[in-house]
């Protein structure tokens, strides 16, 4: 049985990746729920800590996830590919990236969140950053600059198409769009 603290994270990370942070209230998370906003009060005082504590809990969840593909025996490209997949899941089930919806909202966001929010990214981008070196070292992959240069401009790409895929086009060109930047990277 899941207890009332992940419930509200739950339920919270759903709101936001789905109508944005600024956009997501107590009452929302409450209804949802089906507790009073007191309770929620109880778990997270000020709407900031359940923001950190959920861009805490993404770099567990995502962190792990990405790096299971990573260390994966794959090639750098289908490396690349499965984790334009986990975006494109993302898409499909109408859950934009949390990192990518909460920096959305960054300059209402409170100094700790911002600070753990940059961390998630730097973590996220040293993940990716282990395919390009790969991709480099079997030569399936060709970027300019530093193999962390070329994660950062990946992990953009995904987070930015996502982001306008959910208006225009779908997983459909959302997929199109992994195909020609990965492309673009092969060697």
């Amino acid at each position: 049985m899941t207890d009332t603290r992940t419930k509200i994270l739950d339920s919270a990370e759903e709101l936001i990746q789905s109508v944005g942070m600024n956009a997501m209230s107590y009452k929302h998370i409450s209804d949802a729920v089906g507790i009073r906003k007191a309770s929620i009060h109880h778990h997270f005082p000020k709407k900031h800590d359940l923001v950190n504590e959920l861009l805490k809990r993404c770099q567990v969840s995502y962190g792990e996830g990405y790096t299971s593909i990573v260390e994966g025996q794959d090639s750098a490209p289908v490396k690349l590919k499965k984790l334009a997949g986990v975006f494109q899941h993302g898409l499909a089930s109408n859950k934009l990236c949390l990192v990518g919806s909460i920096s959305t909202d960054k300059n209402t966001l409170q100094e700790s969140s911002c600070l753990i929010l940059e961390k998630n990214i730097t973590n996220t981008v040293t993940i990716f950053s282990k395919v390009f070196k790969q991709g480099k070292e079997e030569k399936s992959l060709s970027f300019i600059g530093t193999e962390s240069e070329a994660a950062y401009a990946y992990l953009s790409f995904l987070i930015g198409t996502q982001i306008v895929a959910r208006a225009h086009g779908g997983e459909k060109l959302f997929e199109k769009a992994s195909e020609t930047v990965i492309s673009a990277f092969k060697s």
